[in-house]
């Protein structure tokens, strides 16, 4: 199942989001609410999760956006506003449901599972031979023993299983399993299915994916019957003892390791709270401050409830009240005072205490996975530690830099052999001028740039510069290190597909190829501003690529090398127009990555017969 989780408290939302990974549910994560609402209306989800207090789209406006556009699955509204007013604002904005912040993560679970089980009637007990899976406790059981399957595996299992006469392309299976801003290639499908074989076989199990050659996979016909009647269903003891304790577990473990991460940040924002409510009672404050401390107060309830501190929320809840009075007076900003004090030793006790260990269960990479060493230039620590954790099961050695100068001293010390980077850095030096400074280097260190900025600039520098990937954050850790695997085996794969993209400063030539491309049937989408490139791309989604080579500012062989820098678009198919025919310049083409090369000078009609000839040889 797919849920679309709103939210911009990092705390809150890598509670909620490992916790319903663990149950096998994929999660996807806007933090804002405008790329919410952009993730809603382009991507099927089965449920969202929407805080109401989101930066740029406020929760209750998008939810009437969705119901006004007719979006119909289900949404629960996430906020610390308790009030009666604001729940049925919420109601009356669309919401199925509500809940309020701070949320025991179990009723919250309870509450996912109750929408998932209206929205698509499923069993909760499915068997196959000796295969049994629980859909209750996210288990599959083989021979009486649990097999420890990734999220992706149980899925893959789970589709198969619950659609036994249903063939699946990897391409769908891509669509169901996948959210789109991951944008993995098809052969991830391939690596997953061969991975859950393994793990099956290993059991005792037979295989019970069949390929369907030409067409894709399906689940194969069982010796033995294999879906449970209804009685076996009803009889599911789905709340046994054993079933919640393990559960409990499982979510104590998961709020005890992001506690450990994120305790110093909730320390360092009780420190500004504190400072910001001093400012208040001195008297000489402006909007701006007393609408960031009345912010600040507001997202430690939500997070501090995540974390059991149920106290700490309640005084958080208080200074918000407090803090929100209109106008604001003495008495309140002194209560304010007191109840921040209180909040500080709360959490100074918190902070000493030990949490549970928990054994890390990393999800499983390809069983080719290579032995390298990656160095990761980012200044954003819980992330690369997440990667280095997960890198141990991918059989690869990660080391760390948090700023440029560091990075510069283990580059000379000793050549990693891939560095995935960061562009943004305090100071004036971004992650390009380290990149400039390693371009020349031999043997040539390949780099993936990994980072929040979108602007194409950023893109073409980077292509100029040799970057091997440039990859967008936020993506998860599985998926990173699928890429850094893929650059360092480089193993290159083309699609297919009908949807053109033409690239061209001359508005004439595009109006008459166009005409001429749609009248065989093809999807044709012009531009005719290289500098808007990437946002037509990825507006528009084409299959294949046409770019005239000699443009204003950037040119075609430099908007390929983009594409192909790009994990999402580096399969796109690729053809460049020019009215040149030097050797060399038809050389450099192929030797970016173009997939055809195609004269101008031909009459029009030759011209698209051509392109349409390439289309039909892939």
């Amino acid at each position: 199942m797919k849920i679309l989780l709103i939210e911009d408290d990092s705390a809150t939302a890598d509670i909620i989001i490992e916790t319903l990974t663990n149950y096998h549910w994929i999660v996807k994560r806007a933090t804002d609410g405008e790329i919410g609402l952009q993730l809603a209306q382009t991507q099927e989800y089965d449920l969202i999760l929407l805080d109401i207090g989101l930066p740029k789209l406020d929760g209750i406006t998008l939810c009437k956006r969705l119901r006004s556009e007719g979006y119909e699955n289900p949404i629960l509204l996430l906020t610390a506003k308790d009030s009666t007013e604001a729940q049925v604002m919420g109601l009356d904005a669309g919401a199925d449901d509500y809940i309020i912040k701070p949320f025991n993560i179990e009723i919250l679970l309870a509450r996912v599972r109750a929408f998932v089980r209206k929205v698509k009637t499923l069993p909760t007990l499915v068997n196959y031979e000796n295969i049994q899976l629980n859909s209750a406790n996210a288990e599959v059981i083989c021979e009486g023993k649990t097999l420890p399957l990734t999220a992706k595996e149980y899925c893959l299992l789970e589709l198969f299983l619950l659609n036994p006469k249903r063939i699946y392309t990897r391409r769908s299976i891509l669509d169901r399993l996948w959210d789109f801003a991951e944008a993995p290639g098809e052969e991830t499908v391939t690596t997953h299915i061969k991975c859950l074989r393994q793990k099956l076989k290993a059991a005792g199990a037979t295989d019970p994916i069949e390929t369907v050659y030409g067409l894709g996979y399906r689940l194969r016909s069982p010796q033995v019957a294999a879906l449970p009647s209804p009685k076996t269903q009803t009889n599911l003891p789905s709340n046994s003892p054993t079933e919640k304790s393990a559960a409990d577990r499982k979510a104590q473990a998961v709020t005890s390791k992001v506690w450990n991460q994120f305790k110093s940040k909730y320390v360092e924002q009780i420190k500004n709270l504190a400072e910001l409510i001093n400012v208040l009672n001195s008297g000489n404050f402006s909007p701006e401050q007393h609408q960031e401390a009345t912010s600040l107060a507001h997202k430690l309830v939500g997070s501090l409830g995540m974390f059991g501190l149920i106290e700490a929320a309640q005084q958080a809840k208080q200074i918000e009240l407090f803090l929100r009075a209109n106008p604001l007076q003495t008495i309140q900003i002194q209560e304010a005072i007191k109840l921040v004090r209180l909040l500080q030793q709360i959490i100074e006790q918190a902070q000493t205490q030990a949490p549970p260990k928990v054994q890390a269960s990393p999800q499983s990479p390809p069983s080719d996975a290579l032995s390298s060493r990656i160095l990761i230039v980012d200044d954003d620590l819980v992330l690369a530690d997440r990667l280095r954790i997960e890198a141990i099961a991918w059989n690869l050695q990660v080391e760390i830099a948090t700023d440029l100068k560091v990075a510069r001293q283990m580059i000379a010390q000793s050549l990693p052999n891939i560095i995935l980077l960061d562009l943004s850095f305090p100071g004036a030096e971004d992650g390009l001028t380290l990149m400039a400074e390693i371009q020349g280097r031999v043997p040539k260190i390949p780099v993936i740039i990994f980072t929040a900025r979108e602007d194409l600039p950023d893109r073409i520098a980077a292509v100029r510069l040799g970057v091997s990937a440039f990859v967008r954050k936020p993506l998860s850790a599985q998926e990173i290190l699928k890429i850094v695997t893929d650059v360092l085996k480089q193993k290159p794969q083309r699609t297919r597909g009908d949807r053109v993209l033409i690239v061209d400063d001359d508005p004439g030539f595009l109006n008459s190829l166009s005409t001429l491309l749609s009248s065989y049937g093809l999807q044709v989408t012009t531009s005719d501003h290289p500098q808007e490139f990437w946002q037509v791309l990825t507006a528009c989604k084409p299959e294949v690529l046409i770019l005239d080579l000699e443009m204003p500012e950037f040119d075609g062989i430099e908007l390929c090398q983009v594409v192909r820098a790009d994990p999402q678009w580096q399969h796109l198919k690729v053809i460049i127009l020019s009215a040149h025919t030097e050797t060399d310049t038809i050389a450099k083409a192929y030797a970016v990555g173009a997939d055809a090369y195609i004269s101008k000078s031909i009459p029009g009609t030759e011209l698209a017969t051509q392109i349409l000839y390439r289309l039909q040889r892939w």
